[in-house]
């Protein structure tokens, strides 16, 4: 009984931990946050925008860093610019998890906000050594009719892949 309690306890440990990565990343990207954004990344690891990565992709921890000075960033947050996530669908296994939701750009219009963009989003995980979760692989994919994004969200209960296209 007292492993079973253990094993419970780890297991919503870790979803939380998940949970609060996938919430500092658009914090840390619209607070010009550098250092937090590359912490929540693996050392190699990937943010993919599109198919193969064509609409961006930064590999490794310093490429994804230089996302927030990036001087189209810091016009979109000058001008009233919010990433927002919704609360993902999270499969863990062992030292490798996924989530599966929804990213939006919000982007000040006049007197209001208007969703510039919205996206399928799949965050792949791994344990580092210390047993920190980090970001492996984050994914988007824009839901703007192709058959892609949706067949990402398609995927939520699919186990951990490391390997995701």
């Amino acid at each position: 009984m007292a492993n079973d309690v253990e094993a419970r306890l780890r297991r919503v440990e870790d979803q939380l931990a998940i949970y609060q990565l996938i919430a500092a990343h658009p914090c840390a990207v619209d607070g010009g946050n550098s250092a937090v954004l590359g912490d929540l990344y693996a050392e190699d690891g990937v943010y993919a925008i599109g198919e193969a990565g064509d609409a961006g992709r930064f590999a490794g921890r310093t490429a994804v860093q230089a996302v927030v000075s990036s001087p189209m960033i810091a016009e979109m947050i000058a001008a009233g610019m919010g990433h927002i996530g919704t609360l993902p669908y999270v499969v863990i296994e062992g030292d490798r998890a996924v989530a599966t939701g929804h990213a939006m750009v919000v982007l000040r219009d006049g007197d209001g906000f208007r969703i510039s963009r919205l996206s399928a989003a799949r965050y792949e995980f791994a344990r580092s050594a210390d047993g920190d979760w980090q970001i492996a692989q984050r994914r988007l994919h824009l839901l703007d009719g192709n058959s892609v994004a949706p067949a990402l969200l398609g995927r939520l209960t699919e186990a951990p892949a490391m390997a995701d296209a």
